[in-house]
């Protein structure tokens, strides 16, 4: 079998090497096992199994393990996790966009505002109720919202910093946007997820720049 053809496949070609990117682009279609993988891609049965030991490492993969009810020893069989799926072209950035311009075009800026500050209060809700182990310290609650984050597809993370002014704060960095060509049509998003983050984390959240907005990644200053 050779290495996917299309441009999503070039691209896992680039991220991931051609075995692995081949081994991810099957179980794109369903959980296969190990043997499977080795007679459709041509190679031994241990070479899969090094492949599978990386891409599961790196959370790409999963394992389950298939209980026959025979004497013999139990079967796995590997599907993509969550995040391995996000490494395939997904739509659903354009549908969002669209429904958003859709309610403004129809019932106004207003409506729009409305949307987004009722998003942010499901946000709230769901990353509060995480948070409310951390106390009130807004480092760990900082560390603990960027695993959250992490989670959800935004590969974020906190680091002390010192600003040109000698100043040192909390620097919370969002390397991906799931939501950048959204936001790039509705900037409102970005300033929500800020006010949200202020809340979440108790202190004050100053924006310093954004992907939507042009940046290589998204940064908040937490004093």
């Amino acid at each position: 079998m050779g290495p996917p053809s299309n441009d999503a496949g070039n691209t896992l070609i680039g991220l991931l090497g051609d075995s692995r990117a081949q081994i991810v682009d099957l179980l794109r279609t369903r959980r296969w096992s190990v043997a499977e993988l080795a007679s459709a891609l041509g190679v031994s049965e241990v070479a899969v199994r090094r492949h599978l030991q990386g891409l599961e490492r790196d959370g790409l993969i999963h394992g389950e393990t298939l209980h026959t009810g025979g004497r013999g020893r139990p079967g796995t069989e590997y599907g993509l996790t969550e995040k391995g799926r996000r490494l395939f072209p997904d739509r659903s950035a354009q549908l969002a966009k669209d429904l958003l311009e859709f309610l403004e075009t129809v019932h106004g800026r207003a409506a729009l505002r409305t949307f987004l500050r009722w998003h942010a209060e499901r946000q709230a809700e769901r990353y509060g109720a995480a948070l409310e182990e951390c106390g009130d310290d807004p480092a760990e609650r900082a560390e603990r919202l960027a695993r959250l984050l992490t989670e959800d597809g935004f590969v974020s993370d906190v680091e002390a910093v010192t600003t040109p002014e000698g100043a040192t704060v909390l620097q919370l960095k969002q390397g991906h946007c799931t939501v950048r060509e959204v936001a790039q049509s509705h900037p409102e998003i970005c300033a929500y997820e800020a006010a949200l983050f202020k809340r979440l984390l108790g202190t004050k959240v100053s924006r310093r720049q954004t992907i939507a907005g042009g940046a290589g990644e998204c940064i908040c200053h937490i004093s």
